[in-house]
C-alpha cells in the first residue's frame, strides 16, 4: 500500500511539473523553457539543441527558442542548427528555427548558406522556405559561386527566376567560372528567362573566365532560337573567347548547322 502510494506521489509530481511549464498546446512559458527541455530529454545547452533538432522535436526546439538560448551556436564544421536541418531536409525543424530568428544567412565552414544546402540536395519544399524569407541575401554565393538566382535558372524556373528579380537580385552577378545568369539561360535555350534576364539589365555581352559571352554558350548547344533572340537584343557576334574563337566558330566546331546559318 505505501509503494503504490509513493507511486502516485511521484506521478503528480512529474505531471505537476509539466503543467506548470507548459501551456495547453505543449508550449512552455519563458520561465519554465529549461525545465521544459529537460523534460524532453535534452540539456539545455549546444549539444541539447543540436539533439533536438536532430530527433526533429520542435517542442524542444520552441522552449529552446523561448528560454532565449542562442539558436545560431555553431557545431561541427561551423554548421549552425538550421544549416544541418535544410542539409536533411527536415521541413518542420526549418520552420521551426526560421519561426524564432534563427539567422538564414549563416554560412558554414565551406562558405554555404542553409539556402544552398537545401538547393543542392534537392529539397524543394525546404529552399522554398528559405526563399521566401525578406532578411534572405539574396546575392549570396554558394557551392561553385553560385547565386540563388544562378541556381534557378539552371533549374528552369522561370516564375523563381521572376520573383527573384523583381525582389533586387543582381542578374549580373557571376560565379566561379565567370558565368551569369544569362549564360546559363542561354545554354539551355531557354527564351522565357532570357527575356526575363535581358529585361532587368543583363548584359548581353557578357565575359566569363575564358572570354565565353552567352552568344557562344547558345550556338556551342546549338540553340538557334536563343541565338537568335540574343541577336535581336544586341548580342555581338564577332568578339571572340581566348581561343581566337567567335560564336559560329564553336557552331561550326559542334556541328549546329542551323546556327551557323543564323550567324551567317
Amino acid at each position: 500500500m505505501l509503494k503504490l502510494l509513493n507511486a502516485l506521489v511521484c506521478c503528480l509530481i512529474v505531471t505537476g511539473c509539466i503543467a506548470s511549464s507548459s501551456s495547453d498546446t505543449g508550449t512552455p512559458r519563458p520561465e519554465n523553457a529549461e525545465r521544459f527541455v529537460k523534460l524532453r530529454g535534452f540539456t539545455f545547452d549546444k549539444d541539447g539543441l543540436f539533439n533536438a533538432a536532430a530527433e526533429r522535436d520542435v517542442a524542444a526546439i520552441n522552449a529552446f527558442a523561448l528560454g532565449h538560448f542562442d539558436l545560431n551556436v555553431r557545431g561541427a564544421n561551423d554548421r549552425t542548427v538550421l544549416i544541418n536541418a535544410a542539409a536533411q531536409g527536415h521541413l518542420d525543424v526549418v520552420q521551426a528555427l526560421v519561426a524564432a530568428g534563427a539567422d538564414v544567412n549563416a554560412k558554414d565552414n565551406s562558405g554555404r548558406s542553409s539556402l544552398f544546402h537545401a538547393l543542392e540536395a534537392r529539397y524543394d519544399d525546404v529552399a522554398d522556405l528559405l526563399l521566401s524569407q525578406p532578411k534572405l541575401d539574396l546575392n549570396a554565393h554558394g557551392k561553385n559561386g553560385t547565386t540563388a538566382l544562378i541556381s534557378y535558372v539552371w533549374r528552369e524556373r522561370p516564375d523563381v527566376v521572376k520573383s527573384l528579380l523583381d525582389r533586387g537580385a543582381d542578374v549580373n552577378s557571376q560565379d566561379d567560372d565567370g558565368d551569369t545568369a544569362l549564360h546559363g539561360a542561354a545554354e539551355n535555350g531557354n527564351i522565357e528567362i532570357i527575356k526575363l534576364l535581358l529585361a532587368k539589365g543583363a548584359q548581353i555581352n557578357a565575359r566569363n573566365k575564358v572570354g565565353g559571352t552567352p552568344l557562344m554558350w547558345a550556338a556551342v548547344y546549338g540553340n538557334d532560337d536563343a541565338v537568335k533572340e540574343l541577336l535581336k537584343a544586341g548580342a555581338d557576334k564577332s568578339l571572340k573567347d581566348e581561343d581566337g574563337k567567335t560564336a559560329r566558330d564553336w557552331a561550326i566546331k559542334n556541328n549546329r548547322t542551323r546556327v551557323v546559318e543564323v550567324l551567317r
